[in-house]
């Protein structure tokens, strides 16, 4: 496989040479695919670094388990499907053995000005991930899809392995339980 950037290469070409062990088409693989991925596994966690980690894993699975793609299947739908996987693994996992995250606004100094627009997009960005949260899996993949990676509904569709209609349907439920539990979390606030 040549190293020219400006050859691009089918997914089911980059597979082959990956297959035979091939570490440059495996890196473009990556390169591709990487963000697809991150944004899956961020989707879930709300964090960089387990999104990294998730990201990380998901990768060392595909390398592992490329031989059980089916060739005729959208490889990009095969990626997030293991992606998706591994962030609802880690979520599991994490329930089982909760840790101690370090809250930012704790090392901010009590003479220092107040950093509002900072406290009011972190506050945003928390109420959205608890209102993710709050969905089922394979809801908050597929809002993590549409409205995070901008993935159409039909490539939702495969990597949910179901009917697009059944993914509009899913779509439609989870965008009414997000504003939901928005409006909820915004009622509370004193």
């Amino acid at each position: 496989m040549s190293r020219e950037k400006d050859l691009e290469f089918s997914d089911r070409e980059l597979a082959s040479e990956v297959r035979s062990d091939s570490s440059v088409a495996f890196e473009q693989l990556m390169r591709r695919y990487e963000r697809l991925v991150y944004r899956v596994a961020y989707g879930f966690t709300g964090n960089d670094e387990h999104a990294m980690d998730i990201t990380q894993e998901t990768f060392l699975k595909v390398h592992a388990r490329l031989d059980s793609w089916r060739r005729e299947g959208d490889l990009k739908n095969w990626i997030a499907r293991i992606a998706a996987n591994e962030a609802m693994n880690w979520n599991r996992s994490l329930r089982r053995h909760p840790t101690c995250e370090l809250d930012e606004a704790a090392f901010l100094q009590p003479d220092d000005p107040p950093q509002e627009d900072f406290l009011l997009e972190r506050e945003t960005h928390d109420a959205l991930q608890r209102s993710l949260s709050s969905l089922n899996p394979r809801h908050r993949l597929a809002v993590v899809l549409r409205y995070f990676r901008g993935m159409s509904t039909r490539e939702i569709s495969g990597v949910l392995e179901c009917s697009e209609g059944t993914t509009r349907n899913i779509l439609f439920r989870s965008l009414r339980r997000l504003r939901s539990v928005m409006t909820d979390s915004e009622e509370a606030l004193p």
